[in-house]
């Protein structure tokens, strides 16, 4: 996946991470603030959206001047349809925020005037965690993750029928072997020497189309911002190094937090 090329603003410049798709799935934009600064103030009357800090400190303000929180590394908040806010970079450097959200007609939902702040929903997995930061949200047409692997651990080598998936790392570096789509029979054994491995280091990132085989390997510990369709039980594993059978594992949800 390759992001398209920095548009330059009056307040720093934005990319889009989901990079060149015909039909666009989902919202993922990566904005850069210069200190001070901030964005004109923005609503949308028909989706959700989510911000995720990963540098700096952003500061959420609202039209009447006051401000609805201020976010620090790996923190964020929620920004209801219909609602009016803008950002703005509280912090001595340059900040760096990620933005998801939907795509397409969507049904309008009244604002409520308030910003909740991401879930920290955590799901643990025999290579690290993940955190559901859209967990909170009611059905809201995509789904943000943070994704920690700890070094010398990989995924199963997975496949989605429906899901699509990009993600964007923000510490570390992340292997990640892809590029076949997946056998039409579930049992069929997969050759995995004919997978492409290439490697993302921080700034960088993927995207997985349903359908694709795709496995990540820490050979350091690595955390990245997933941004995908909701469909987030829809998981084929091919190899799993612990034996994981497809779909939802439940016991990974056991200690799980709004």
């Amino acid at each position: 996946m390759t992001p398209t090329a920095p548009v330059l603003t009056d307040y720093g410049s934005k990319r889009d991470l989901a990079g060149p798709v015909a039909v666009p799935r989902y919202v993922f934009v990566e904005h850069t603030l210069a200190p001070g600064h901030a964005v004109p103030f923005r609503s949308d009357p028909l989706h959700h959206r989510t911000f995720v800090v990963v540098d700096g400190e952003v500061a959420l303000e609202l039209r009447d001047g006051s401000t609805a929180g201020r976010y620090r590394r790996l923190e964020g908040w929620h920004a209801p349809a219909g609602s009016e806010y803008r950002f703005t970079n509280r912090g001595p450097g340059t900040a760096v925020l990620l933005e998801a959200g939907s795509v397409g007609e969507r049904a309008a939902t009244a604002a409520s005037g308030e910003f909740p702040a991401i879930s920290t929903y955590t799901v643990t997995k025999p290579w690290g965690h993940e955190i559901w930061y859209t967990q909170n949200l009611p059905d809201p047409g995509y789904a943000v993750k943070q994704i920690h692997m700890t070094a010398g651990h990989q995924s199963s080598l997975q496949s989605h029928r429906w899901k699509a998936e990009t993600n964007h790392v923000v510490d570390g570096a992340a292997t990640v072997l892809a590029g076949l789509t997946a056998p039409a029979d579930p049992d069929e054994r997969v050759d995995v020497s004919r997978l492409v491995t290439s490697v993302h280091p921080v700034g960088s990132g993927w995207t997985s189309p349903p359908g694709e085989l795709h496995r990540v390997i820490a050979r350091t510990d690595y955390t990245a911002i997933e941004v995908s369709t909701p469909e987030l039980d829809d998981v084929i594993r091919w190899q799993d190094d612990t034996g994981r059978a497809h779909g939802r594992i439940a016991a990974e949800h056991a200690g799980g937090r709004p």
